[in-house]
């Protein structure tokens, strides 16, 4: 079933959709600068920890890979 409502928003061109890139990309870039330095930050703070918890998720990887294969 089809339904034509001109309130649903129709996509955008492709050109238009190529105008929204840049707008989002330096929204993206300070997002990944702030969870890096959250994540620098976090590892100053507890190495011990973020290594067992690094190291957990490598295990837990590690055996859903040989699971699968």
């Amino acid at each position: 079933m089809v339904v034509n409502d001109p309130s649903i928003e129709q996509e955008p061109e492709s050109g238009e959709r190529q105008a929204n890139v840049p707008a989002v990309v330096p929204r993206v870039v300070s997002e990944v600068r702030r969870a890096d330095e959250r994540l620098v930050s976090l590892v100053q703070e507890r190495p011990v920890a973020t290594l067992c918890a690094v190291a957990a998720v490598g295990y837990l990887i590690g055996r859903v890979v040989t699971r699968l294969g």
